[in-house]
């Protein structure tokens, strides 16, 4: 794998995972990825400016054990026994993993979008369900991950899992813990060697802040999404890389900043982004009104609009006033030239396919 810093490879899973989720069947290329070596282990990333965390240390971390305490000197024979055992799927997972946090998780939420990326079928009366997410096990089950949907997730979880990187690097930079492998040299590295100090790992709060945001908008999968976030921490601690008490620190960061987003979530509006039957005949009169030839569904029944209020769900970045000040004109209207050109050029198009 080429070598990157820590902040590109962050950047880079976000766009893959854009890229990639409209595929059923996410690809499996990446199976065979050496363990990720960046070139540039980023120890000044505790600094950097955060999205919703008002400081890196807004959740406190407790000091961990000396290296020479009993405690931790459990943990390194926690580790050795398992590397004096490791069996041929454990070692499958420790490689796995050792590709990079960041894109296996991007994989799997990519996955689970394509998995729900389903509309719902229509009801006997002609109307069309709802996936509910205060009943998310009931058909139609929650969620529909239609593009605005899958957009959102991807934005939540790639913020909460930049901002838990950034507190984990504040903690690993005070505490300046060595990993386990540098304390006891007969420990074996099944991953990259860097710099990093271990405390908190770095794989566990990327597991719990992630585990915790994709819970959030994938209820249906609560059980398989643990079970990844236990994998990976389990992958660190026979790796060699991390011991049972950075993992369990990690973990807990991890899964503090993820209620911070979640909070956040709750709030957006997102849940008001479908609208009632009211809204979606109110945008048909409202158009017609205007002489204007209103949008509506041509499948028989009329599906709803797909998330209509979307446009009204709070933004990370940028405030109301500015997202409304980027948004384009209206449209020509529909008996303007404008329009009657544009229509004579698709169909230009449909007559003649270009090659």
């Amino acid at each position: 794998m080429k070598k990157l810093p820590f902040v590109l490879l962050i950047l880079t899973g976000c766009l893959v995972a854009v890229s990639d989720s409209c595929n059923k069947h996410v690809s499996d290329r990446t199976a065979n990825l050496s363990p990720l070596s960046p070139t540039n282990i980023d120890l000044n990333a505790g600094g950097w400016k955060t999205i919703l965390l008002s400081r890196p240390d807004s959740f406190a971390v407790a000091a961990p054990a000396a290296t020479n305490s009993p405690l931790y000197l459990a943990d390194l024979n926690e580790i050795k026994g398992y590397q004096k055992n490791l069996s041929g799927d454990q070692q499958e997972k420790i490689k796995y993993w050792a590709a990079g946090g960041m894109l296996r998780w991007n994989e799997i939420l990519r996955g689970l979008v394509a998995k729900y990326n389903l509309p719902p079928y229509q009801n006997a009366d002609g109307s069309y369900p709802i996936p509910s997410a205060a009943n998310p096990f009931a058909y139609p089950l929650f969620p529909f991950a239609n593009p605005p949907y899958a957009a959102r997730a991807y934005a939540y979880i790639s913020a909460a899992q930049y901002d838990a990187l950034v507190a984990c690097w504040y903690y690993k930079n005070l505490y300046n813990r060595a990993a386990p492998y540098k304390v006891d040299s007969s420990i074996q590295v099944y991953a990259t060697k860097t710099g990093l100090p271990s405390y908190p790992s770095e794989a566990a709060v990327m597991a719990g802040v992630t585990a915790e945001m994709m819970k959030l908008f994938f209820p249906d999968e609560i059980f398989s999404i643990q079970q990844k976030a236990q994998e990976q921490e389990l992958a660190s601690i026979m790796s060699g890389t991390a011991a049972r008490s950075d993992i369990i620190a990690g973990e807990a960061l991890g899964r503090q900043i993820a209620e911070l987003f979640i909070a956040r979530g709750r709030t957006d509006n997102a849940g008001k982004a479908v609208g009632t039957p009211t809204d979606w005949a109110n945008f048909e009169v409202k158009a017609s009104a205007q002489g204007e030839i209103p949008w509506f569904s041509l499948e028989l029944p009329k599906r709803p609009p797909m998330l209509p209020l979307f446009g009204r769900v709070k933004s990370f970045l940028l405030d109301s006033a500015t997202i409304v000040s980027l948004r384009p004109g209206p449209p020509p209207l529909t008996a303007s030239s404008q329009m009657k050109q544009e229509t004579q050029e698709i169909k230009g198009f449909i007559k003649k396919p270009q090659p």
